[in-house]
């Protein structure tokens, strides 16, 4: 039962319903290449939503090329360290942070140049004149660090996962270091330990403890994504189920705010990090997505800048304003080629570093931290089903056009939807998948349509080609949904034609005689008839069915078949005389019309079928092509006909009849001529004979008789006042029944 009603389902729908499945499924599955897909529309929304940076918090110290050059080469000496660093804080900076981790010992210190000869070469050496204060540029360094507030990165080595039982990682122990002060708030009562939501660190890589109690501490690790670009960061990293660090941004913001950071997190993560008044929304791992600034300046070596920038050598040799300085949150990073301190990022492949920090800051600080909604998935899933379900049924059921602006409007709706999005509620709305399943499910069903489009014009082509006219087959063929093949209800007009005395004609000529004879006949019948816009169902012999209002929908079927009918009768009169000059024969044609509601579709055999109508207005067209011998009458139409179309034809009611196989008496009228074109002498025949018909019906035998001579005096060859009169006088000898109401039986069909 499921699989006939399958069956049913046009194939376009079919495959466009399979291939919004297989779009869902795989935007859930998530492989790689639609992440990349994802990825790489995301960049470009970002890009082109970038704005100019907001907080004016933020000064970047840049150690480049230039600066190493004219310095020294690098590592630096700590006292340009310690002097870079009492520069900032007497100009008043509010926080200092360097994306640099001093692991080493610094080998230029004198106190150090001693330890290193005498290691390597058994020599103790003394260095006189120098002030004790000089001997150890380490100090120097510290002591600077202590003058302000001062952030020094460190580097975490992450583990790949963390294990269900955080006691198994060991918490780092980071002597004489202070990481920063975090607190941990569970909401809605929740007892699970933020740190098993965290990336887990195992070890570090540390500035020397020298310097360890002088500054704050914060880790610099970025974490890419696949493709190596940094979409987001995270700001706190965890190291067993207590311990807990905080990022260089994190913690540069800490410090410049005053306040210690609060996790926090319920049940299913870590929902917002808060430092006083400032609230960080964050993915359950405790990380940001980073909203990438405009770029603003191209740095040395192919750098892209965003933030104000100096260089670290201008600071050194007081080529600054100070001023420029208060207040500020300084990080201090490399864009020198040696340093490699090199990120991808959307923005660009060739990012410093530290303007990823400087960016999440000025996020915070601005507000416009990006978020993705927990119900993006089911969002998005949802958004697929809906355009795939949209796209199927407007291009199974619409115009190729109509659909090709849908695509294209989808996609323009979501690309301006995504970045209004962004720009307004910093929402992030990556709609790639959604538009690649609209650039799949588009083409694929355009095409298959195209296809079954081509084999629909080809079947029409060779069932309707030789049966109307090409204007009529090209509708067809571009409007196919206009009709169906396999079966429908519709409003037509039924046509019959026969020639009268042809079994006569048939007996006497010979057979392509006969052949030739009726080609001369049924070759401009058939040209009327298609002219008019009708359907040439078929020929049997002599005889012609058509149809208007099928295959294809037709307001004015009726007035086109009247025309049709009246026309062909002109034809005959002018062929007539010619044919009887050439086969000996005169012919005549009856014609039968009528109108109502039809079966229209394919009949016949599973293999051999046609195109044609069914039902009882059907029947009733055929019936009345034979009665207008019975009244010596050409063209002979039923009642639903004449009231489509006696405001342009005149025509005549011949009688009440019962057919052949029905009980109930129908009214039958004589289609005469157009009445722009009628004599007044056919009009008063008309009437006369209307009223005589009614006089007689009335049993008013006599009255009837009076009127009926008056229309022959007029023409003493009207056929049907010469029936009637016949009719009358044989009444009066022989009375009807008393329940005769007027009806005239028809005994055949012929």
């Amino acid at each position: 039962m499921i699989f006939k009603k399958i069956k049913k389902i046009p194939f376009v729908a079919l495959v466009g319903f399979s291939l919004t499945i297989i779009c869902v499924a795989l935007y859930i599955r998530h492989p790689f290449f639609v992440q990349a897909i994802s990825n790489y529309t995301y960049d470009a929304f970002i890009r082109a939503s970038a704005l100019d940076e907001k907080s004016n918090s933020i000064v970047i110290i840049d150690l480049d090329d230039r600066s190493i050059h004219s310095v020294a080469q690098w590592p630096w000496p700590r006292f340009l360290m310690a002097t870079l660093t009492d520069k900032l804080i007497k100009a008043g900076a509010s926080v200092v942070a360097f994306d640099i981790v001093f692991a080493e010992k610094d080998r230029t210190s004198p106190i150090q140049v001693q330890e290193i000869i005498k290691k390597y070469f058994g020599k103790q050496i003394k260095f006189s004149g120098i002030p004790e204060e000089l001997l150890n540029f380490d100090g120097l360094f510290a002591n600077s660090l202590k003058a302000g507030k001062t952030v020094l990165g460190f580097c975490l080595y992450p583990i790949d996962r963390p294990p269900q039982d955080l006691n198994k990682i060991p918490s780092l122990k980071l002597d004489n270091f202070d990481t920063g002060s975090a607190v941990c708030k569970a909401l809605h009562g929740t007892s699970d330990k933020v740190g098993k939501f965290l990336r887990q660190a195992n070890g570090a890589t540390i500035s020397i403890p020298e310097l360890g109690s002088t500054a704050k501490h914060a880790f610099f690790n970025a974490v890419p994504d696949f493709d190596g670009v940094i979409r987001s960061s995270p700001l706190i990293w965890g190291s067993g189920p207590e311990k807990f660090f905080l990022s260089l941004a994190l913690q540069a913001l800490s410090l410049h705010v005053g306040k210690p950071c609060i996790i926090k997190y319920d049940i299913d993560g870590v929902r917002e990090i808060q430092i006083g008044d400032i609230k960080i929304p964050t993915d359950p791992l405790g990380g940001v997505i980073i909203n990438y600034r405009k770029i603003q300046f191209e740095r040395e070596a192919g750098f892209s800048g965003v933030f104000p920038t100096i260089s670290a050598v201008d600071i050194l040799e007081d080529r600054f304003d100070p001023d420029y300085l208060r207040g500020k949150i300084i990080f201090i990073g490399a864009s020198a080629v040696g340093l490699k301190d090199i990120r991808t990022t959307p923005m660009s492949q060739f990012f410093s570093g530290v303007e990823v920090h400087a960016t999440i800051v000025d996020n915070i600080l601005a507000g416009d931290v990006l978020r993705k909604p927990p119900y993006e998935q089911a969002f998005q899933s949802f958004a697929i089903v809906l355009i795939g379900l949209l796209m199927t049924l407007l291009i199974a059921r619409g115009r190729s056009w109509l659909s090709f602006l849908l695509s294209v409007l989808l996609i323009l709706i979501l690309i301006k939807g995504s970045l209004y999005a962004l720009n307004t509620w910093q929402f992030v709305f990556v709609p790639g998948w959604l538009i690649l399943s609209v650039v799949i499910i588009y083409p694929v069903l355009t095409m298959i349509k195209f296809w079954q489009e081509e084999i629909q014009k080809k079947q029409i082509r060779n069932m309707f080609g030789t049966m109307v006219s090409s204007s009529v087959l090209h509708y067809l063929e571009n409007h196919p949904e206009s009709f169906s093949l396999s079966g429908q209800k519709a409003e037509a007009t039924m046509f019959f034609a026969d020639i009268a005395g042809f079994t006569t004609i048939s007996e006497s000529l010979e057979p392509a005689r006969l052949s030739e004879l009726l080609n001369r006949y049924l070759s401009p019948m058939t040209e009327i008839i298609m002219k008019r816009g009708g359907y040439v169902d078929k020929y049997e012999g002599d005889l012609i069915m058509a149809e208007w209002g099928v295959p294809y929908p037709m307001a004015d079927h009726a007035v086109q078949a009247c025309y049709a009918a009246i026309e062909q009768q002109i034809k005959l009169n002018e062929i007539r005389p010619v044919l009887k000059n050439e086969f000996g024969y005169e012919i005549n044609v009856r014609m039968g019309l009528n109108s109502g509601v039809v079966t229209a579709g394919n009949m016949g055999s599973q293999n051999r079928f046609q195109y044609t109508v069914m039902g009882d207005a059907v029947n009733l067209a055929a019936r009345l092509e034979p009665i207008n011998k019975d009244y010596g009458t050409s063209i002979i139409i039923g009642e639903n006909t004449r009231s489509l179309v006696h405001e342009i034809f005149l025509t005549r009611m011949l009688d009440k009849i019962i057919v052949k196989g029905k009980t109930v008496p129908i009214k039958i009228y004589e289609l005469v001529s157009l009445k722009e074109k009628t004599s007044s002498d056919i009009i008063e025949i008309i009437n006369l004979y209307e009223k005589a018909l009614q006089l007689h019906w009335e049993r008013k035998w006599d009255d009837a008789i009076e009127l009926l001579e008056k229309a022959l005096s007029i023409n003493n060859f009207d056929s049907p006042c010469l029936t009637l009169k016949q009719r009358i006088l044989y009444y009066k000898q022989n009375p009807p029944s008393p329940g005769w109401v007027g009806e005239y039986v028809r005994q055949s069909k012929d």
